[in-house]
């Protein structure tokens, strides 16, 4: 099954109310995308989506969906049977901000949902954490002003957990590495995006770290739906995100023969360089993956994917 069907097939029968939070990001975006194309009519009766403030987005059918303030979840009428948390300051706001307001702000947002999963007493949560709370060694991150992202992220898990198990709900979580698909955000900020943006752009390819980079990248579609899946199962699990494990040089080849390239990137090699290797276990999402029946893309897929949406001139 794809993602689209294995969330049809999960919730077309069913009466769950599922709320979203940071329905403005990208694994928000990418919920309201599998949810309302699994719901069809009855999606926005069954699903509600929040962020910081008030909008409307338009998801991949063409509907648009009015985005509720997050403040106002804890008390939506009626109670949502299951909660996708997605909202968080993301790790490039900390330079923006300062650390300060960075833990602040990420603390209210969290504050906020516990609020609401202690009124709603959903039956399943859903709380999409990172592999950034993996520490150098076997400890996870505990440094706030090192690592604020990371610590915060941790802490969450542990706060999560305790309200699910306050209320009896399953308990998800997905620490996420690299993914790939539509709705990237920032795609800047991410080595597959800036790839894509140069290819598309007829530029060159460059890769600026001239020492070996590794990274491993699944579908952002592939991990909601699990995380859903798992989530109307009754089964609590923490999970990273999985991916065959693959260098930046090499990415940038499937970017450029995805963009019918064939040039090799730019790049400064040092061979004394340390390793930056970003890697999670991803043992436990491939067996998931096979008790539900989903079948997980290969990389040049989910590359072809990304840049459809991210530039929309991939020969088909």
């Amino acid at each position: 099954m794809t993602p689209a069907e294995l969330v049809a097939s999960l919730l077309a029968a069913g009466d769950d109310r599922v709320a979203v939070t940071g329905a403005t990001g990208w694994f928000g975006a990418t919920a309201l995308d599998l949810l309302y194309g699994a719901l069809g009519t009855e999606a926005p009766e069954r699903v509600q989506a929040y962020a910081s403030s008030h909008r409307v987005v338009t998801v991949a059918d063409g509907r648009q969906v009015e985005v509720l303030p997050l403040a106002e979840l804890p008390g939506r009428v009626p109670s949502p049977t299951l909660l996708l948390h997605f909202a968080y300051l993301t790790r490039d706001k900390v330079a923006e901000v300062g650390v300060d307001a960075y833990v602040r702000r990420n603390l209210a947002i969290s504050a906020t949902v516990l609020d609401a999963v202690a009124a709603h007493r959903p039956r399943g949560v859903v709380v999409s954490s990172s592999g950034a709370v993996y520490g150098a060694g076997p400890r996870f991150v505990a440094d706030v002003d090192a690592d604020p992202y990371g610590a915060l992220k941790r802490v969450d898990e542990l706060a999560f957990a305790g309200a699910c198990e306050d209320v009896g709900a399953t308990y998800v979580v997905p620490r996420v590495f690299s993914v790939a698909g539509p709705r990237m955000t920032k795609p800047e900020k991410y080595a597959l995006g800036s790839l894509i943006g140069m290819a598309a752009g007829g530029r060159p390819l460059q890769v600026s770290a001239t020492g070996p980079v590794v990274r491993t990248y699944c579908g952002v579609d592939e991990v909601v739906a699990l995380c859903l899946w798992a989530s109307v199962r009754g089964r609590s699990v923490v999970f990273d995100s999985g991916g065959a494990p693959i260098e930046v040089g090499e990415l940038a080849r499937v970017v450029a023969s995805v963009h019918g390239r064939t040039d090799e990137a730019e790049r400064t090699w040092d061979p004394a360089a340390e390793e930056n290797s970003y890697v999670g276990d991803g043992t436990m999402m491939a067996e998931l993956a096979r008790e539900a029946g989903l079948g997980l893309r290969a990389l040049p897929e989910l590359v072809r994917e990304t840049a459809r949406w991210l530039d929309g001139r991939v020969p088909g």
